[in-house]
């Protein structure tokens, strides 16, 4: 019944859309006479390892920042350290944070602090606050229940309680904070469209000059660079397991 009710939904969708009206043939030949004329520029080769080595330094500072202010933002919000108004309080200026996109909080830091890296990573840290704080609150929540008993009678409170948690629950926090470096490496690719640093900065620029060619280096740079990141990622877990 849900495949079903998926198949039709995207049929209709799929209409509303114009998909189905498409020429397939003509845009494969398109793209292939696209493809046929790029070739590698070496000029861009050098910008784009620049602007690789200016993502990921936007995206350590964003996450390291953001882990720093939401392991204690999600100790309180979960419950166990902060009072309840407190953890109301709490996941309501988190939910906040993540519920504008980061493309719209590098925005406003464009418009706060101009063009550049600063931007990007003000906005991937305010995003990446909100996004943690929800992760690691619910890991704090989802721990054994007659562990954190245990813990409260010989004496363990507040913040020393959160850090009993957090020893019980390591890999598990571990996971989350290696997911949002990995989200913030991948956003920090898609914010410097609007100016925010980062790669995506130089593809907005190559795309406004036509410069197809550089284009096309700066995106093989970019995907030899998600390979090499999903290989540390997929060698890191199988460390942790």
């Amino acid at each position: 019944m849900i495949i079903l009710t998926l198949i039709l939904l995207a049929l209709l969708i799929g209409l509303a859309l114009g998909i189905f009206e498409i020429d397939l043939p003509k845009a494969v030949r398109n793209i292939q006479t696209f493809l046929s004329e790029l070739s590698l520029d070496k000029e861009a080769l050098s910008v784009g390892l620049y602007a690789l080595y200016e993502t990921v330094l936007i995206s350590l500072f964003s996450t390291a920042a953001a882990i720093l202010i939401a392991m204690p933002m999600a100790a309180v919000a979960s419950g166990h350290v902060g009072s309840p108004p407190l953890a109301v309080a709490v996941r309501v200026a988190a939910t906040f944070m993540r519920s504008i996109p980061a493309v719209l909080w590098a925005v406003l830091g464009v418009v706060a602090l101009g063009p550049g890296k600063e931007a990007g990573a003000i906005a991937l840290f305010i995003y990446s606050v909100g996004y943690l704080v929800k992760l690691f609150y619910e890991t704090f929540e989802n721990v054994d229940k007659n562990f954190v008993d245990a813990m409260r009678a010989i004496g363990a409170r507040g913040l020393k309680l959160a850090h009993l948690i957090y020893l019980q629950e390591r890999r598990q926090f571990i996971t989350n904070m290696i997911f949002i470096l990995e989200y913030n490496i991948r956003t920090a690719t898609i914010i410097g469209l609007v100016g925010a640093g980062g790669i995506g900065y130089y593809i907005a620029q190559y795309i406004n000059l036509l410069k197809y060619d550089a284009l096309a280096t700066i995106i093989i740079l970019t995907f030899l660079f998600v390979l090499v990141l999903e290989l540390i990622s997929y060698l890191w877990r199988r460390y942790y397991k």
